[in-house]
């Protein structure tokens, strides 16, 4: 008998298929991409899946076929004593061993654990640890762009990464006397204070881009990756290198914690 398990490779495309249908399902997958891409990834789990239940299906036939069949004995070859092979035989026997591809290495299923483990545990969004890990500099836009007045009505409510391009890259033109609300997670800073944080995604966390905003006049920091509501003024923030610029906003009402949004990313 050749095995008494499938090969892992069918079985290693069943889990990555179950990990992806899990993810899409139960909502995990805009931790990782934008909500387009759900059907694709729904689409693609089911059909890795099918192909892995393709395969296991088979190497459980080939198992039961191999069960049946009457298989000579191999002679047993003595590498130590008196009745030692001689090193002709033994080197003939070891490549033979060395080319039977119908026997499957063990530590080959160890491609499964880790899969396995991203279908019990999903990891978390990027958050404060990976937006520290950015900086406090705002991106430069992607594309050049033209940033339009706002609308006489307020407090507005802006997206955080729109905020910081227009303080960091307009120098706050637009922002000027205005008061706005935005939302992120909190990301402490290394000599105190906090910034209001989002990232913000084209595609997927790959491309993923770290705004932060300083907060000021808002009294205790909250903890890292807790969810806060700002609304505030635009404020000046000085950087000692004009190449890679800063956002601030000054807090004039107290910063309320909120519940933390079904999608996690900014988009463009």
């Amino acid at each position: 008998m050749r095995g008494v398990l499938p090969k892992p490779g069918s079985l290693l495309l069943f889990v990555i298929g179950a990990v992806v249908v899990q993810v899409v399902v139960f909502g995990h997958y805009l931790d990782y991409v934008k909500p387009s891409q759900g059907p694709l990834l729904l689409a693609a789990g089911g059909v890795l899946v099918a192909a892995g239940l393709v395969g296991v299906v088979r190497d459980l036939r080939q198992l039961e076929d191999d069960r049946g069949e009457t298989t000579p004995s191999r002679p047993v070859l003595h590498t130590h004593g008196p009745l030692r092979a001689d090193p002709e035989t033994l080197a003939a026997a070891r490549e033979e061993r060395r080319h039977d591809h119908t026997r499957t290495p063990a530590v080959a299923w160890l491609w499964v654990v880790p899969v396995a483990l991203v279908l019990a545990v999903p990891p978390p969004a990027l958050g404060a640890f990976a937006a520290s890990r950015a900086g406090a500099p705002v991106p430069s836009p992607v594309t050049h762009r033209g940033y339009s007045p706002l609308p006489p009505s307020g407090p507005l409510t802006l997206s955080v990464h729109d905020y910081a391009e227009r303080a960091a890259w307009d120098h706050g033109r637009t922002l000027a006397g205005r008061t706005v609300t935005l939302t992120g997670f909190a990301t402490p800073k290394d000599d105190g204070g906090w910034y209001l944080t989002r990232v913000m995604i084209t595609c997927c966390a790959a491309d993923a881009r770290s705004y932060l905003v300083e907060v000021v006049g808002s009294g205790r920091t909250p903890a890292a990756n807790s969810w806060q509501q700002v609304t505030g003024v635009y404020a000046a923030s000085p950087s000692p290198d004009p190449g890679r610029p800063t956002a601030r906003i000054a807090a004039t009402a107290p910063t309320l914690p909120v519940a933390p949004p079904t999608d996690t990313y900014e988009l463009p």
